[in-house]
């Protein structure tokens, strides 16, 4: 692994769109069309190709369901991070997420998760919810959680994409569309601006770069890289607060998609993690 060390960052131009346009539903049929790219000839090509069927689950199910922005959404901060998690219309889309799985090839431990998944009341759905919001992933059923937070997705997905960009507030950490934590960054490739992705709804944010993600430090930030392995992927870590997010560079790694890519780069993330940093946000298909 290599390590890179670099000084403080400057401040960004006030002309750069602080978020990029929401894909919608086609945000699951790009990350399904990547998943199946990244799992020809890699390590763990069953697990790359399980991400491929959720993901094109969730974009069957995003056709299916209409999942409409109510009141609640009209706040400039964070305006969907409250929406109504007891509605009922995240339900139905896990089941058809289970529905469209049912032919699926899986190991039997995830075909467990998915029946227990889809079985829960609606009082364990909620709280399962709840938690996803608060950040408090590590405290959830990890066999049920990726089916559940994959409904979750869905459901915040398409409250995102109802939002004008233009009205939402800048966020000093979290995603500013729903509050939820990242899963991992892109670099574009002609200005080389940085945006941060949402676990949740896949909003993504303009930061500058080296600049920590979760603390807003400029200083004592490092990117560690895998030598001869994963083209265009780097961890950005902080000195300050010891967390770190990697980042994505799409003029080395076309066609990355910042959750599919995050799963299929883990070796990064576990020789970033013995240095002594710990990741900055998660990943809701591998949450633990």
């Amino acid at each position: 692994m290599t390590e890179q060390r670099v000084g403080a960052a400057g401040g960004a131009p006030n002309d750069i769109p602080y978020l990029r346009p929401h894909p919608g539903a086609a945000l699951f049929e790009r990350r399904a069309a990547r998943f199946r790219a990244l799992a020809e000839g890699h390590a763990i090509t069953d697990f790359l190709r399980l991400g491929a069927a959720l993901s094109a689950a969730q974009a069957a199910a995003s056709a299916a369901v209409s999942v409409r922005i109510g009141s609640e959404a009209r706040a400039p901060r964070a305006p969907i991070a409250a929406a109504g998690v007891e509605r009922g219309e995240w339900h139905a889309v896990l089941r058809l997420i289970a529905a469209e799985l049912r032919e699926a090839p899986m190991p039997a431990a995830a075909r467990a998760g998915l029946a227990a998944a889809a079985a829960l009341d609606p009082e364990a759905l909620r709280s399962h919810a709840e938690r996803v919001l608060l950040g408090d992933v590590a405290s959830l059923d990890l066999a049920v959680a990726p089916f559940v937070c994959a409904a979750l997705q869905v459901r915040y997905a398409a409250l995102a994409a109802q939002i004008e960009p233009a009205t939402v507030a800048r966020a000093a950490s979290g995603c500013p569309m729903c509050g939820a934590l990242p899963v991992a960054g892109v670099v574009l490739g002609d200005d080389k601006l940085r945006y941060i992705a949402c676990c949740l709804c896949g909003s993504q944010w303009h930061l500058p770069r080296v600049t920590c993600s979760r603390c807003g430090s400029t200083a004592g930030i490092s990117y560690f890289s895998l030598e001869g392995r994963a083209e265009g992927v780097k961890a950005e870590a902080c000195e300050a607060c010891h967390g770190y997010l990697k980042l994505f560079y799409l003029e080395q790694r076309p066609g990355a998609e910042p959750l599919a890519d995050d799963l299929a780069t883990l070796p990064l993330d576990a020789l970033v993690v013995e240095r002594g940093y710990a990741k900055v946000g998660v990943n809701l298909l591998l949450p633990a």
